[in-house]
């Protein structure tokens, strides 16, 4: 398999003629930590409806500040001051996948990161052992999209990890991840990213079923076309009844600055413009419906609620639920 090593380089994506063009970002954007992350698995459970979602935690890294965009330095600082952080090094940012369990149905959202980000990452496997989980017994996988942070643990030194999962990926995000021609024209330092999404295709290769926008995935998910992020970039809705939780991938991903400053992002945002916009109408929604959200990024659990907050928007944790 081939080796994604994304500590020591970095994608900068921008919106042009209708494609991503890549541009090389300045080194050591994404930096592991030097420390192996825990092997205790970190899982928290709560249900939606009758559907029992469990968020895992598949590690951590850290985000470079100067990653953040459309802020000054003084507004970064300010931001994380406030959410009690250190403001000189990099952000530490959380990486969650969900477990949604239904009857005999066990689905994944994302897949964590496998090997891409190093010893601080990769825990995926660890805690679906914890949970009693078979990697064989997980029968469909999800994706919000296709960056190595949500696809890494998709892949073993063998090749697929889940033998009998179907692959639920955006239409769009997919055709632009295996697109050869793209590829060719990225820069050296996107190549990883390229490869590992052309690897996971061809791994799971007959099981692969791309979605539209809006689409039901049935058991209770349907998919929000959320693009930006990654052109095809998408939220997964979880309903049974009344209940309802979306997770909205990397919709908003640094909390200590995103809320605060809805319009701000970060440099792997394929089109900045449509990313923020995005992420405006997404917060607009879940505030008014009052809807739970989970992020792949967000304080761990990285559940809660969005309220309205000085003309933009508040982050509210939800209090741990014993289960």
């Amino acid at each position: 398999m081939t080796s994604f090593n994304l500590s020591r380089r970095g994608l900068m994506m921008g919106a042009a003629g209708g494609t991503a063009a890549l541009m090389v970002a300045s080194p050591q954007v994404l930096r592991a930590q030097t420390g192996v992350a825990a092997a205790l698995p970190t899982f928290y459970d709560r249900m939606v409806g009758d559907l029992r979602l469990t968020t895992l935690l598949d590690g951590y890294f850290g985000l470079d500040q100067e990653l953040v965009t459309n802020l000054d330095a003084a507004q970064i600082v300010e931001g994380l001051e406030a959410a009690y952080l250190e403001t000189s090094g990099p952000i530490p940012l959380a990486i969650s996948t969900h477990i949604i369990r239904h009857g005999d149905q066990i689905t994944l959202v994302d897949a964590g990161a496998g090997a891409a980000f190093g010893p601080t990452a990769g825990r995926l496997g660890a805690s679906l052992g914890a949970l009693g989980i078979a990697v064989e017994e997980v029968t469909r996988i999800v994706l919000t999209h296709m960056h190595p942070d949500h696809i890494g643990g998709l892949m073993g030194e063998s090749g697929a990890v889940f033998p009998n999962a179907s692959l639920h990926v955006s239409q769009i995000d997919h055709s632009f991840w295996t697109d050869e021609s793209i590829a060719s024209g990225a820069p050296e330092s996107a190549q990883d990213f390229f490869a590992l999404a052309r690897a996971v295709d061809a791994a799971y290769a007959g099981r692969v079923e791309l979605f539209s926008d809006g689409a039901d995935l049935g058991d209770g998910l349907t998919t929000i076309a959320m693009h930006g992020h990654t052109p095809g970039h998408s939220g997964v809705r979880v309903s049974d009844g009344a209940e309802q939780l979306i997770i909205w991938g990397d919709s908003t991903a640094v909390a200590a600055l995103q809320f605060s400053h809805p319009d701000s992002g970060i440099a792997f945002d394929a089109d900045s413009a449509q990313a923020a916009e995005t992420r405006r109408r997404v917060l607009d929604m879940v505030v008014a419906d009052k809807i739970a959200v989970a992020g792949t990024h967000l304080p761990f659990p990285g559940i809660g609620h969005v309220e309205e907050k000085d003309g933009a928007y508040a982050w509210v944790p939800e209090h741990w639920r014993h289960m």
